[in-house]
C-alpha cells in the first residue's frame, strides 16, 4: 500500500508541475491563453495536463516510429515537435484552452518541457512516468547481453576520464560530490590511488585494464612507419587495429558484457558509443540500435539531455568570456563549434549513458562499463578544479546516485559498484605561448627541414560515433532520410571526425635553414613526423621501415638531440642506444633506464620518484610504434605545471603532477592491495578476479 501512495504522490506532484509550467507558458504568449469568459475554464486548466501526459504516452511511440531515421538523425529534434501538435490537439478538443497557430504551441511547448524537466530533475522525480518506463524496460529485455544462468553478483564499472585522486578529494571536500562522500562515509567502498604508467592517456589505460596489455600502444597519436601514415585513435579502424593488437589469451574484461562511451569495447557483447565497434555495416547491431530507440521513446530521457546541453552550452560560453579575464588562465582559442561539441559530450551523452546503463541493470547484464569523458574534454580548457569542470563532477554525480537508487528497485542481480579513472590531469602552460612557436616549428627550426606534424583530433571523438550511430541504413531513401543525412554530412564537415582528422594529418611546417649548415649542402637526411600527445610527443625520422637508435638520428640530424634537451620547455628526451638500452636526456644530464646509470643531474629526479618511473619510461621508449626521439614537457617547479605541446590548460599523456595519479573506489569487502593497483595490467588481473561467475555468492 506505500508503494502505491509514492507512486500517486509523483504523479501529483509531476501533473503540479506541468500545471504550473502550462500556466507560465499561457502567460507569456499572447497565442496561448485560457478563455477565462468561459464557465468551468479552470476546470479544463486542471485536466489539460492529464490530456496532454496521455496523449504524450499514446500517441508519442507511434510518431517517432514513423519518422524514427529522422530522429535519429537530427538528434531527435522531431519530438519536440510532435509535442507542440499534441500540444495543440490537446486545445481542440477544450474549447477553453486556445492556441492560434502552431508556432504559439511549439514556443509553450517548450517552455513546458524546460520547466518541467528541470523542477522534475530537481526534484529528484526521475521516473516520472512509472508505467511508460516499466514498459521500455520489459521491452529493453529483448535486446542486448543476457545475464548467464547462475552467475552470482554482477560488476558494474564506471570510469570518470582525467580525474585525478587529487582533485576528487577537492571536489569531496567542496560538496561537489557527495554520493562518493557517501560511499565513503558509509564504510560501503574504500578509496585508494593507483598506478596507471605510461603514456597516461585513455587507448594505453584501456587496452592495460580492458585486455591486460598496452605494450603495444605509444600514445593517443602515432606514426606507422610500415604504412608511412598517421595514426590516431579516435578513428575506427586504428581503434580496430590496437584492439586485435593487444588481445591475447586471456578473454578481455568486458567479455558478454556492456561497454558505453569508449574508445575500445574490451570484448563487451554491446558496443555503444564505442569507436572501436564502428564498422559502417547498417543493420549488423540490433541491439545497439534497439537502445537508441528506446532512448527517443523514453519521456524525460531525451528532453533532459538537450535541456542540459542547452544549459551547459550557455554556461560555458559564459565562464569562458570571464575565464579569459583571469590573469593567470592561458588564452586559448575556444570555437562556439567546439563549445557545442563539448555540450554534447558533457551533457547529452552523460544523460544518454546512464539512461542505458539503466536498461542494462534492467537485463542483468553481467559486465557493464561507462565512460564520461565530459569533465577530461572541460578540464584541458578550464582547468582540473577549475568551477567549470567541479559543476560537471557535480552532475556526475547526481546521475550516480540515481542510477544506484535505480538498481536498488530494478536491478535483475546484485551489482558491485567500483568507479575509476584512466589517469589524472596535470595544470599546464602551452608550449606555443611560452615560446612563440609550436614543438613542431621548433624542431623545423633546428633540423633545417619540413616537418610533418599529426593533427590534433580534439576531443570530439564521442560526438562523431554518436553521429554514426545514429546514421540511419542506406535502405531507407524518403526525403526525410536523405535530407538527415546531409544535415548530418554538414556536421560531420563542418567539425572533421576522427578518421578524417587521421587522413588529413599532414600539416607541413616552414623550416629554417640550420645556421650551421652551409647552404650548398643538399638536404639528404629524412623528414621529420611529429605527434603529440598531451605533454608527450614522438619524433619519427620519414622513411625508415623499423625504430632507429639514438646514435642512427644524430647520424642523421646532428645536433638535434642536444638541442632539444636543452629547450627549456622540454625536460627530457629519451631514445633507444645501438646497444638496445633506453636512455633519458636532459639539459644537464642523462639516465640510463635499464642500468640506473646517471651522469650529471638526472633528468627524471623533477617529476618524482626516478626509481618509479625509469622502468616505465623505458618500457614506452622501446615500445616498436614510439618515435625514434620521445620527449616530455618540462616541469615547471614554481608554478607547479607541466609544459604541454597542445593547446590546453591541463594535460595528461606523459609525466609530471598528478595526471599520474588516477583513483580507484573499490568495495570495501575486497581485498584490494598494492600490488594490485600498480599498473593496468595488474588492475586488470584484479577485476577479473571479481566478474560474475556461477557460484558466486549474492552477498558480500
Amino acid at each position: 500500500m506505500r508503494r502505491y501512495g509514492g507512486i500517486l504522490g509523483r504523479y501529483v506532484l509531476v501533473w503540479l508541475v506541468y500545471l504550473l509550467a502550462l500556466l507560465l507558458a499561457t502567460s507569456l504568449f499572447p497565442g496561448l491563453y485560457f478563455d477565462t469568459t468561459l464557465p468551468r475554464w479552470w476546470i479544463v486548466a486542471v485536466v489539460v495536463p492529464v490530456e496532454f501526459a496521455i496523449l504524450v504516452i499514446l500517441l508519442r511511440p507511434l510518431l517517432l516510429f514513423l519518422t524514427l531515421p529522422l530522429n535519429l538523425v537530427t538528434l531527435g529534434v522531431p519530438s519536440l515537435l510532435f509535442n507542440a501538435l499534441i500540444l495543440k490537439w490537446t486545445a481542440a478538443v477544450n474549447s477553453s484552452l486556445v492556441v492560434t497557430s502552431y508556432q504559439d504551441a511549439l514556443f509553450g511547448t517548450l517552455v513546458m518541457t524546460a520547466v518541467a524537466t528541470s523542477i522534475i530533475g530537481w526534484l529528484g522525480l526521475d521516473e516520472a512516468y512509472p508505467l511508460v518506463q516499466t514498459l521500455l524496460y520489459r521491452i529493453g529485455r529483448r535486446w542486448g547481453p543476457r545475464r548467464p544462468e547462475g552467475a552470482g553478483r554482477g560488476l558494474i564499472i564506471l570510469q570518470i576520464d582525467g580525474l585525478s585522486t587529487r582533485s576528487l578529494i577537492r571536489a569531496i571536500r567542496r560538496g561537489r560530490m557527495p554520493t562518493i562522500s557517501a560511499l565513503l562515509a558509509s564504510g560501503s567502498h574504500q578509496l585508494r590511488r593507483w598506478h596507471c604508467g605510461l603514456p597516461s592517456n585513455t587507448p594505453a589505460v584501456q587496452a592495460g585494464f580492458m585486455y591486460g596489455d598496452r605494450r603495444g600502444v605509444p600514445g593517443y597519436r602515432w606514426f606507422d612507419r610500415q604504412e608511412q601514415a598517421f595514426k590516431v585513435v579516435s578513428s575506427p579502424a586504428t581503434a580496430r587495429e590496437v584492439e586485435q593488437m593487444v588481445t591475447g589469451p586471456e578473454p578481455p574484461l568486458l567479455t558478454g558484457g556492456s561497454c558505453i562511451s569508449s574508445l575500445l569495447s574490451g570484448g563487451a557483447a554491446k558496443r555503444l558509443l564505442t569507436i572501436s565497434a564502428m564498422s559502417g555495416l547498417p543493420g549488423t547491431r540490433r541491439d545497439e540500435q534497439a537502445d537508441l530507440n528506446l532512448f527517443y521513446l523514453s519521456p524525460t530521457a531525451y528532453s533532459r539531455a538537450v535541456l542540459a546541453g542547452a544549459w551547459n552550452y550557455v554556461a560555458g560560453l559564459l565562464l569562458g568570456t570571464v575565464g579569459l579575464l583571469r590573469r593567470g588562465r592561458p588564452r586559448l582559442r575556444n570555437h562556439p563549434i567546439k563549445l557545442a561539441q563539448g555540450s554534447v559530450t558533457s551533457s547529452v551523452l552523460r544523460q544518454a549513458a546512464f539512461f542505458w546503463l539503466g536498461q542494462d541493470v534492467v537485463r542483468g547484464v553481467p559486465v557493464i562499463y561507462s565512460n564520461f569523458v565530459g569533465y577530461d574534454d572541460i578540464a584541458h580548457y578550464s582547468g582540473p578544479d577549475d568551477y567549470e569542470a567541479q559543476i560537471v563532477l557535480a552532475a556526475y554525480d547526481r546521475n550516480l546516485h540515481k542510477l544506484r537508487r535505480y538498481a536498488r528497485r530494478h536491478a535483475a542481480a546484485t551489482y558491485d559498484l567500483v568507479v575509476l579513472s584512466d589517469h589524472g590531469q596535470t595544470a599546464s602552460l602551452p608550449f606555443r605561448q611560452l615560446y612563440g612557436r609550436s614543438l613542431g616549428q621548433v624542431v623545423a627550426d633546428l633540423a633545417g627541414q619540413e616537418v610533418l606534424q599529426g593533427a590534433s583530433a580534439g576531443d570530439a571523438a564521442y560526438l562523431d560515433v554518436l553521429l554514426r550511430e545514429m546514421e540511419p541504413g542506406r535502405d531507407r531513401h524518403g526525403w526525410a532520410v536523405r535530407r538527415g543525412q546531409r544535415t548530418l554530412r554538414r556536421i560531420r564537415d563542418l567539425r572533421g571526425s576522427g578518421a578524417d582528422q587521421e587522413s588529413r594529418a599532414f600539416r607541413s611546417l616552414p623550416a629554417v635553414p640550420a645556421p650551421s649548415r652551409p647552404p650548398e649542402q643538399p638536404q639528404a637526411m629524412p623528414e621529420i613526423a611529429v605527434c603529440v600527445s598531451g605533454c608527450l610527443a614522438h619524433l619519427y625520422l620519414k622513411g625508415s621501415p623499423a625504430k632507429l637508435t639514438l646514435e642512427d638520428v644524430r647520424d642523421h640530424l646532428p645536433g638535434l638531440v642536444e638541442a632539444l634537451a636543452r629547450h627549456p620547455g622540454v625536460g627530457l628526451v629519451a631514445a633507444v642506444l645501438a646497444s638496445g638500452e633506453a636512455v633519458a636526456i636532459g639539459a644537464d644530464g642523462l639516465r640510463n633506464l635499464a642500468t640506473g646509470e646517471i651522469v650529471g643531474r638526472d633528468p627524471l629526479r623533477a617529476y618524482g620518484d626516478p626509481a618509479r618511473w625509469s622502468p616505465e619510461l623505458a618500457r614506452l621508449v622501446v615500445c616498436p610504434a614510439s618515435g625514434d626521439l620521445v620527449l616530455n614537457g618540462a616541469w615547471l617547479a614554481g608554478v607547479r605545471k607541466v609544459v604541454v605541446f597542445e593547446e590546453q590548460t591541463s594535460s595528461h599523456g606523459g609525466l609530471g603532477g598528478p595526471q599520474t595519479d588516477p583513483f580507484i573506489l573499490v568495495p570495501h569487502g575486497w581485498d584490494t592491495r598494492g600490488s594490485d593497483l600498480a599498473s593496468p595490467e595488474a588492475l586488470y588481473a584484479h577485476l577479473h578476479a571479481h566478474l560474475p561467475r556461477p557460484g558466486r555468492p549474492q552477498g558480500q
